[in-house]
């Protein structure tokens, strides 16, 4: 499934303080994929500057975010 809106790569960050990455609808409105949420889980160590350097990153060639379902 291809979506029907651009995303954008955003850092969170998770109970303990650990960064993740999420990708959510660049306008802010509710995900073409019913209220879902895709995230990545960086790797133990990874601090909160890094995160941000590879979310400006993929922000710069990010289109969209895409499911595939077999």
């Amino acid at each position: 499934m291809s979506p029907d809106q651009q995303h954008r790569c955003t850092v969170q960050q998770a109970a303990d303080g650990a960064p993740f990455l999420a990708f959510e609808p660049s306008t802010g409105a509710v995900s073409s994929y019913s209220c879902s949420l895709f995230t990545l889980d960086l790797r133990p160590g990874v601090s909160l500057a890094e995160a941000e350097r590879l979310a400006r990153e993929i922000n710069q060639v990010l289109w969209g975010v895409s499911t595939t379902i077999f």
